[in-house]
């Protein structure tokens, strides 16, 4: 597997910061994104409740009106108004808001896109003519208009007065009029083809030019002069205009519209992008109806109103994040390096402010206490075998010098004797070095089941002149108990220990070997009569070499690894040994986990 890169512990701490402070404002900024938006549903609320009143006062002019006798001059003023009623509405949030409205006869009348009106001989003086765009302009036409009407608006549209009108503080009329070619609708009204600008000096600007019906057409000439569009953004009393995205406002406005088309003809009202909602009101007569349809998409405001603050926000979040990476960094770092250069010296203080790390260093001051105490049993090994290995080495030398001369021949015998005597010494000792060395590296064992009542008897039978020599009574209690094992290594332990015994057993005492298994383990105690171990010495007697109890020194015989190899062993089988004092000697105890014999 591929190591991890280091990397600074700022950076380690200011990425999982980071990622938390960056949810944290996720959740705030869903907060008050929600938030703001239950204002604007309020907001939208508002506007819808103002229209509904719009449209149902505009019926009830419309009724009146059809009442006095003014038949298609009461449809265009209806349309007028209803298209004047649109603007404004969720301008904010560039939507659009279109009506539709079914008469008792089935005439259905809708807003405009565009719309104006206009008068001939001055302002409100004669017959008024209203204009209609929409059936000439295609949706490019349509934002064309729009944005010329800004480029040239004096409120919510475009107008044009009589000259010497009054009220004019800045670019008074100059005489300039309209002239609106256009097919004539029946009660007052021009389907436009071409709207232009005259001016004094006889120059000519064309404001909207469509392509011709094909129909008779009329031109007249208006001194006053109106004209708007839906898509007009908000209008403010200085003089400047708020933000709009046009197209955006355009598309919402045929979406506004399809709603209502698919809403008269009994067809299902699906949203296709954005939010929306419609409103009707019916007539009691069951024919006469009225549809307002709203299209709005409320995230793009939100984001353009409150982006800033969102941006701010998060700016503020990851600054924060950062300076505080970088404030427990450094308190993390400083002690961290405190105590490198500490443990470049061997020893850390475990007293610092952060709990971890004094854990850590009275971790590594246990390991280096532990490497300590190891280095100084090599050592202490190293010492002893070469303090066991010099004594012979002597021993062989001095009798090997003494051959070389002319001696007596039964001298000589006697010093091979002496040779052979403590080649034999090295060779055990080398051989038990070896063994030790075996056991502490992990050399595999040769398990199998071992009956170990039959192996204690076996490891004790070679005792037996011995302990007759010395009038020591051997005492066994052997049940039979099953282990899996290395039988020779296990063997070699019980010898170890029965050899140990005999030699510091007081001479005619008693050696008791005993064998008991308590639930899943085995245990193989050896006991002697004789003198006590210093408790002080009882913690090492298992050490190679290990010099305490002068009643114990290697003069009484052996390697002094027998004992160490005993220990060795019993771990090599995950088992272990111990020593303690008992009334009128010592005992030896080595356990084992018990097997289930095979059949």
């Amino acid at each position: 597997m591929k190591t991890p890169k280091a990397i600074r512990l700022r950076w380690r701490l200011a990425v999982p910061l980071l990622v938390t402070f960056t949810l944290l404002w996720l959740g705030i900024v869903g907060l008050l994104y929600m938030g703001a938006k239950d204002q604007l549903e309020l907001q939208v609320g508002n506007s819808r409740r103002a229209a509904q009143e719009s449209v149902e006062e505009q019926w009830e002019y419309y009724q009146n009106n059809l009442s006095n006798g003014l038949g298609s001059k009461a449809v265009h003023i209806l349309t007028s108004n209803i298209s004047s009623g649109a603007l404004g509405r969720v301008d904010y949030m560039d939507g659009g808001a279109a009506t539709i409205i079914r008469d008792s006869q089935g005439m259905v009348i809708r807003s405009q896109l565009a719309w104006g009106y206009g008068h001939q001989d001055g302002i409100d003086v004669g017959q008024r003519w209203y204009f209609y765009l929409d059936q000439g302009l295609d949706d490019q036409g349509q934002l064309d208009l729009a944005r010329w009407i800004v480029a040239h608006r004096d409120g919510w549209g475009y107008g044009v007065y009589p000259k010497d009108t009054e009220g004019f503080t800045e670019n008074p009329p100059d005489g300039t009029f309209v002239r609106v070619t256009g097919v004539e609708l029946p009660g007052y009204a021009i389907a436009v083809e071409k709207i232009q600008l005259i001016h004094p000096d006889g120059t000519v600007d064309t404001m909207v030019e469509t392509t011709p019906s094909g129909q008779e057409s009329i031109t007249l000439n208006f001194t006053y002069f109106r004209l708007s569009s839906v898509l007009l953004p908000s209008y403010w009393s200085d003089g400047r205009s708020g933000y709009v995205d046009m197209e955006r406002r355009l598309a919402n406005y045929r979406e506004a519209q399809a709603i209502l088309d698919r809403e008269l003809a009994g067809e299902d009202r699906v949203v296709r992008t954005g939010e929306a909602f419609l409103f009707g009101m019916g007539g009691g007569d069951g024919m006469t109806a009225r549809y307002c349809a709203f299209q709005y998409q409320s995230m793009p405001y939100l984001l353009r109103t409150n982006g800033i603050s969102y941006l701010l926000l998060l700016l503020l979040t990851a600054a924060a994040a950062l300076v505080l990476a970088s404030h427990l960094s450094k308190k993390v770092r400083l002690p961290a390096e405190e105590l490198c250069r500490e443990a470049e010296e061997g020893r850390c203080s475990t007293d610092g402010p952060i709990t971890e790390l004094n854990t850590l260093a009275a971790a590594f001051n246990a390991a280096q206490d532990q490497l300590a105490g190891q280095l100084e049993r090599e050592r202490g090994f190293t010492r002893a075998a070469a303090h066991e290995l010099k004594t012979p080495l002597a021993v062989l030398r001095a009798h090997a010098e003494a051959l070389r001369e002319d001696i007596d021949p039964e001298k000589r015998g006697q010093y091979l004797d002496v040779v052979i005597e403590e080649s034999d010494r090295m060779a055990a000792l080398v051989s038990s070095l070896l063994e030790l060395s075996r056991l502490e590296a992990g050399v595999p064992l040769r398990l199998e089941m071992v009956e170990l009542s039959a192996l204690l008897r076996d490891a004790s039978a070679p005792l037996a002149l011995p302990m007759a020599q010395k009038s020591i009574d051997l005492v066994t209690q052997l049940p039979e108990v099953w282990v899996e094992g290395d039988r020779e290594r296990l063997k070699g332990a019980a010898e170890n220990l029965l050899s140990n015994a005999l030699r510091h057993c007081t001479p005619g005492g008693t050696v008791r070997l005993s064998l008991t298994q308590a639930e899943d383990t085995a245990r193989v105690t050896v006991y002697n009569d004789g003198p006590p171990v210093d408790p002080q010495d009882l913690p090492h007697l298992f050490e190679p070499f290990y010099r305490g109890d002068k009643s114990r020194s290697r003069d009484s015989g052996g390697t002094g690894l027998g004992l160490a190899i005993v220990m060795a062993a019993m771990k090599a089988h995950n088992g272990g040994c111990q020593v303690e004092n008992q009334p009128g000697g010592v005992a030896f105890t080595l356990w084992l986990h018990v097997a289930q014999p095979e059949g």
